[in-house]
């Protein structure tokens, strides 16, 4: 049985979100989580996380969660992105105003958080629209989900119809109905992997978009540093004025 388990930091490297994982748990003093991604008989990726919780003062618990992909790779990504989002909500406060704690959260147990309208109010313009994109990514991975069990179902639907078609005779006026059944079988199977992968392509498209803008804001965040010291100095010289 085909499987992989990154638990070293250079395993995170070339996975997409992964040096933020990194930073992340370096930054909350956090062991490197485990994530272990194995191939199951029927073709699908079965994704098992485990987020190792804080040891020392403030101590916090093992977070554990799982999913099922058609994919090695989206399988991993989707891992990351829900640890990071896990953990930026577990520790948001330690975390406060650095972009961490503005990007989109998970409760610990994997619910997703949607804000209403009063609380979009108290929050930064950032931090609703990275929430209302967690909103979009989990709807997406709850479609892919879906099509991937409708997709189960259908295969073992087929694998029953060939099962009948080999045990019945050529002569049997049946068969011809069988062999029907069978091609609009593949037919509806092949129909549902076209929609695993556009499912896929557009979740992975917005985990790339998510990537650059958290890339973006950490940028504007280092040259607002910068630009503050002249600010205070052209106050200074304002007051001597």
């Amino acid at each position: 049985m085909e499987s992989y388990t990154p638990n070293e930091r250079e395993h995170y490297e070339d996975v997409l979100g992964g040096p933020f994982l990194m930073e992340l748990v370096h930054m909350m003093k956090l062991p490197i989580l485990e994530i272990k991604v194995t191939k199951r008989k029927s073709g699908f990726w079965g994704v098992r996380t485990k987020i190792f919780g804080r040891k020392e003062d403030p101590r916090t618990e093992d977070i554990n969660y799982g999913t099922l992909t058609h994919d090695c790779d989206m399988g991993m990504n989707t891992a990351v992105h829900d640890a990071i989002a896990r953990l930026s909500y577990r520790h948001r406060v330690e975390l406060g105003t650095h972009y961490f704690g503005r990007l989109g959260w998970k409760k610990p147990e994997g619910a997703h958080i949607l804000l209403i309208d009063e609380q979009k109010v108290n929050f930064s313009p950032v931090v609703v629209y990275n929430q209302e994109g967690e909103h979009y990514i989990k709807n997406l991975q709850m479609d892919l989900l879906s099509e991937l069990f409708e997709n189960d179902t259908l295969r073992e639907s087929l694998k029953t119809e060939k099962l009948k078609v080999a045990n019945v005779k050529k002569h049997d006026p049946e068969i011809q109905k069988l062999h029907q059944d069978l091609k609009s079988s593949q037919a509806m199977a092949h129909a549902g992997d076209v929609e695993i992968q556009k499912l896929k392509n557009q979740l992975l498209e917005l985990q790339g978009r998510h990537r650059k803008l958290r890339i973006n804001r950490e940028y504007l965040a280092e040259e607002l540093e910068k630009i503050k010291p002249d600010q205070k100095k052209l106050s200074d010289d304002e007051d001597m004025i």
